[in-house]
């Protein structure tokens, strides 16, 4: 999924209670570590969570002697390292759905029904995000946003961070919203009233829902 890649919509999935509670402006924000030991769920358990670097070593095998001059001894393959800092854990985040135009024909991955029964759609992304920032000052936590960089697993080396996850999770294709340093909790976190800027509904019905119109350069629409 590129990152070029434009964003047609911006929306919320779970189960009704909890889009309801998303409607009047509470965001409910797990830590990453919640996502690595204790979600059980297979759509949001990643075991590369709070991961800060990843090393590759495919096709390396460490070897030791057992003495100084003895010969040397395989103790296994390495296929990568990787690098979770403590402090990362604790930082709490909240995830979106961001529609792409390259998803525009075919709309919503079907497997994201899986997260619950209903959807928030937002109908004004903007004045969320403005409503979001008010919310923080005063908080001692630092606001930070952007949508996920899907990488292959098995080639990718480099950093990772709250913003980067391996490409088996981009049907996803998630928007994260995180608070640093942030509480090492869940958290409940209320940016006020949100009834006026989302439309909700069935999640099944959402793709009968949804219709994209493009334009041609013209301006003609097809």
């Amino acid at each position: 999924m590129a990152q070029d890649d434009r964003v047609l919509g911006m929306l919320k999935f779970g189960k009704s209670c909890h889009i309801e509670q998303f409607a009047h402006g509470l965001l409910y924000m797990n830590t990453l570590k919640h996502f690595v030991e204790e979600e059980t769920s297979s759509l949001r358990r990643d075991s590369n969570e709070g991961t800060s670097h990843l090393w590759r070593g495919d096709g390396v095998t460490l070897s030791i002697r057992t003495a100084a001059d003895g010969p040397f001894t395989p103790i296994g393959g390495l296929q990568g390292l990787s690098y979770r800092p403590d402090a990362l854990q604790n930082v709490n985040v909240f995830c979106m759905y961001a529609l792409r135009e390259s998803a525009s024909e075919t709309l919503v991955d079907p497997r994201n029904f899986n997260f619950g029964d209903t959807f928030a759609i937002l109908i004004e992304f903007d004045e969320f995000m403005k409503r979001l920032k008010a919310a923080v000052p005063g908080t001692g936590q630092e606001l930070r946003y952007d949508l996920v960089e899907y990488i292959d697993e098995t080639s990718y080396q480099g950093p990772m961070g709250i913003f980067k996850k391996v490409s088996t999770f981009s049907y996803q294709s998630e928007f994260r919203i995180a608070l640093f340093p942030g509480t090492g909790a869940a958290l409940p976190f209320d940016i006020g009233d949100l009834s006026d800027i989302v439309i909700l509904g069935q999640l099944s019905e959402l793709n009968n829902r949804l219709k994209v119109r493009k334009m041609h350069r013209g301006g003609e629409s097809f």
